[in-house]
């Protein structure tokens, strides 16, 4: 009885401590993810705003489950793939600003990737967290704080959801081109994204 007890204990302490180790989350594109880039407008339309859609990136997220701070993540997204979604345009304005987005806002021929790479992770209770590092885009590196929630999905994965403000200035970036006369453009744009991460072995390779 007591050899059960002590092996009971011990699987126990074992099964404990394999699952507090870090875990490694590969994020990739699937059907119920988003991430989206809002450019707010001002002047006649005030209220709207552009939005674009990022369908193509990866991620990895090295979580600790017991020690939150103890968290990394690195995201690539393609700058090339950026699609204008907006259901407020014509299909020639619609294109219009997609093409000056590309071309004249982000650059992406000689910029392709927008890249965030985290340096410290707080917790704000809950399941809600403050994330920090540095937002890569046209090449500058610039810090950046995101407001993520973690969610535990079915089986080995998590959901993540959150936002992130960045100035247009602090980046060099061009508003895309005013339509229909003379419109302007907010400064602060906004990262909005649902992302799912799947779980794997934390020494697996990225």
């Amino acid at each position: 009885m007591k050899r059960i007890l002590v092996f009971t204990l011990l699987a126990t302490s074992l099964y404990q401590a394999a699952s507090a180790q870090p875990r490694r989350y590969s994020i990739q594109p699937n059907t119920e993810s988003r991430l989206e880039l809002h450019v707010f407008k001002t002047g006649l339309y005030r209220g709207k705003s552009h939005t674009f859609v990022f369908p193509s990136y990866k991620a990895t997220l090295l979580y600790d489950q017991t020690t939150p701070e103890q968290s990394r993540i690195d995201l690539t997204l393609s700058a090339a793939a950026i699609r204008c979604i907006d259901t407020w345009l014509n299909a020639k304005d619609l294109k219009s600003v997609r093409q000056y987005a590309e071309k004249e806002m982000l650059a992406v021929e000689r910029y392709p990737e927008i890249l965030f790479s985290s340096s410290q992770v707080r917790s704000l209770g809950g399941d809600r967290f403050e994330v920090r590092g540095m937002l890569t885009i046209r090449g500058l590196a610039k810090p950046s704080v995101i407001d993520v929630t973690i969610q535990h999905t079915a089986g080995d994965a998590l959901t993540f959801r959150g936002t992130a403000t960045v100035r247009l200035t602090d980046y060099g970036l061009k508003p895309p081109k005013a339509i229909l006369g003379a419109v302007g453009t907010k400064d602060e744009m906004e990262f909005s994204f649902t992302l799912e991460g799947v779980g794997r072995d934390a020494n697996d390779g990225l």
